[in-house]
């Protein structure tokens, strides 16, 4: 049986997503889900996301984001998959 492709997440979450606690519930997710990369505010408001893992677990983050926070606090989530290029060891929050 072949490993399953290590993926990569790039998301930018839009709304209200800083100050209300998503980037700790975005990491207490990912490492529950054991993926690795990081969260990040940015300077407009948003939030950035890049988690690498099969591409189930990287689909449920974001559906356990989305469900932890919903409607009122995210307005749009983009996000693309791709093929991880630079591997991180674990999952942090980034200032």
């Amino acid at each position: 049986m072949k490993e399953p492709e290590l993926l990569e997440l790039s998301a930018i979450v839009k709304g209200n997503v800083q100050g209300v606690g998503f980037r700790a519930t975005a990491k207490m997710f990912a490492d529950r889900l054991k993926l690795t990369g990081f969260v990040r505010n940015l300077s407009d408001g948003n939030v950035e996301i890049c988690a690498q893992g099969e591409k189930l677990q990287l689909e449920k983050l974001l559906s356990e984001l989305k469900q932890e926070f919903p409607s009122r606090y995210i307005e749009e989530v983009v996000c693309e998959f791709h093929p991880a290029t630079k591997i991180y060891s674990d999952f942090r929050i980034m200032r």
